[in-house]
C-alpha cells in the first residue's frame, strides 16, 4: 500500500496529554497496516508550554513528523489557548501549498477550530480526501461553558463551522451523541464512530494491586475509583451525595478521586470530616502506575455533565473497561456512555432521582462481592471485542481505504 496520508494536530509524541497520545497511536498504527503518514503538529508541550520539543523534522516509529513554531502561549488560559489555534490555523494555510501530495489529510479537533484549515485544503488540494476526527466540539464547548467574553465569539464561528464541514468528506465522532450535534449542521460528509482507545490493554483481567488497593481504599469491601481529569465537563455532585448515603449506611464502600484539572480543588474543598470513606489521589507519571491504580478498584466512576453531552465524550470510559471494570456513569440519558452501558451491561447509571436505588446495589454488591465478578469479565470482553485499539484502527485503515478509493459525496 503506497497511499500517503497526512495528519494535522496540535499535540504529539511525546506529548502525554491523551489526545497527542491517541493521534500518535493511530499514525503509528496506520504505517504498521502499510501507510505512508505524515504529521505537522506544534513544537511545544501541552503542559508546560514554554518547553520546546526537538527535533524540528524527524521520524518516530515510521510516521515522518513536522514540528510548527508555536509562541508560548499558556493552554491552561482561554485566551492563549484561541491564540494557539488561530497561529497554527494560519500557519498551516501558509505551509498548504508546500507540502506535497496526499491522497488524505486527518485532521485532529486539537486546537479548536482546526476545522478552519478544510476551505484551504480543498483549494490547494483540491482531489486529497478530509478526514476530521472530533475528539471535542467546538464552538459548542465555548457557549456550553457560559463565560460572556467568549459565548458571542463562540455563536459566530458557528456559522464558519457549517461552511467547513460542508467541505469534509468523512467527520469521525467518537460516540452517537456527538454524531446528533454534527448532524445539526446538515452536512453531507460520511459519518463514523470511532471511539478513542485505552492506553492500558492487559491481555487478560488484572489483579487488584494489594499496596495501592489499601493506600487509596483502606479495607472497604467494595472501591470506586474517579481517576482523571475534573474540568468544566465533569461533575461530581451525585458521587459525593452517593458517598455520603452510602457512609450514613455504614456499608463498605470506599471512594478515590484520582487527577487533576480545573475543578479538582473545588471538589476537596467540598469533602468534611464525616466523608470518611472519601480519598485523593495524585496524577501519575507511567502506564505502570496507572494500571497498578485501575486494577485497585471495582468500579470506576465516569462524569459528564447533562448540558456536555454529545460535546465531550470521557476516554476514561474506555480505560475502564479495557481493564475489565464496571462503570458508574453520571450524565445524561441520551450520552453515549450512558447507552454503551445499558447496551452492554457494563454498569451502572446514576442521577440525582437514582440516588437511593444504586446506594442499595452498592451495598448489596458490598456484602457479595462475587455479583460484580461477572460484570467485570463481561467489560473485559466487550473491550476486547468492540472498543480495543487493533479493533479501531483496524476501521480507520478501512475507512481510509474506502475514503480514497470511492467517492464520497
Amino acid at each position: 500500500m503506497s497511499n500517503k496520508i497526512l495528519v494535522f494536530n496540535h499535540i504529539f509524541w511525546p506529548d502525554k496529554i491523551n489526545t497527542a497520545r491517541h493521534i500518535s497511536e493511530l499514525t503509528e498504527e496506520l504505517v504498521a497496516r502499510g501507510w505512508d503518514v505524515s504529521a505537522v503538529v506544534g513544537n511545544r508541550f501541552y503542559g508546560n508550554h514554554k518547553k520546546i520539543i526537538t527535533p524540528k523534522n524527524g521520524v518516530w516509529n515510521g510516521v515522518k513528523y513536522s514540528r510548527t513554531y508555536i509562541p508560548p502561549f499558556n493552554q491552561k488560559k482561554n485566551l492563549q489557548r484561541l491564540l494557539t489555534s488561530f497561529w497554527l490555523v494560519l500557519s498551516w494555510i501558509v505551509k498548504l501549498p508546500f507540502i506535497g501530495k496526499y491522497d488524505a489529510i486527518i485532521i485532529g479537533t486539537n486546537p479548536p477550530f482546526v476545522y478552519l484549515l478544510v476551505p484551504f485544503i480543498k483549494l490547494f488540494k483540491r482531489n486529497t480526501k478530509i478526514l476530521m476526527w472530533g475528539f471535542d466540539l467546538y464552538p459548542e464547548a465555548i457557549i456550553v461553558s457560559k463565560e460572556k467574553s467568549f459565548s458571542f465569539l463562540g455563536k459566530v464561528l458557528k456559522s464558519l463551522a457549517k461552511f467547513c464541514y460542508g467541505k469534509i468528506d468523512v467527520i469521525v465522532d467518537i460516540g452517537p451523541c456527538m454524531r446528533e450535534i454534527y448532524r445539526q449542521y446538515n452536512h453531507s460528509a460520511k459519518e463514523e464512530t470511532l471511539p478513542p482507545w485505552s492506553f492500558v490493554e492487559p491481555i487478560e483481567m488484572l489483579l487488584p494491586h494489594f499496596e495501592t488497593r489499601q493506600k487509596l481504599f483502606k479495607n472497604a469491601n467494595l472501591t470506586l475509583l474517579y481517576t482523571g481529569t475534573i474540568g468544566n465537563a465533569h461533575e461530581f455532585d451525585n458521587f459525593l451525595q452517593l458517598a455520603r448515603e452510602l457512609n450514613k449506611r455504614n456499608a463498605s464502600v470506599g471512594f478515590c478521586f484520582a487527577g487533576f484539572g480545573n475543578r479538582f480543588d473545588d471538589l476537596k474543598l467540598q469533602i468534611v470530616d464525616n466523608d470518611t470513606n472519601i480519598s485523593f489521589g495524585g496524577f501519575v507519571e507511567t502506564d505502570q502506575e496507572l494500571e497498578e491504580r485501575l486494577s485497585s478498584a471495582d468500579i470506576m466512576l465516569i462524569s459528564l455533565k447533562e448540558e456536555w453531552t454529545g460535546i465531550s465524550v470521557p476516554s476514561k470510559y474506555f480505560s475502564a473497561i479495557a481493564i475489565g471494570k464496571a462503570v458508574l456513569f453520571s450524565g445524561a440519558q441520551n450520552s453515549a456512555l450512558s447507552v454503551w452501558t445499558r447496551e452492554y451491561d457494563l454498569g451502572f447509571q446514576v442521577q440525582k432521582e437514582t440516588i437511593d436505588k444504586v446506594a442499595n446495589v452498592l451495598c448489596e454488591i458490598a456484602n457479595n462481592p462475587e455479583l460484580i465478578s461477572k460484570m467485570k469479565e463481561n467489560s473485559f470482553k466487550i473491550y476486547q471485542e468492540n472498543f480495543s485499539k487493533k479493533v479501531i484502527c483496524d476501521k480507520w485503515s478501512l475507512l481510509l481505504e474506502r475514503t480514497i478509493n470511492y467517492p464520497m459525496k
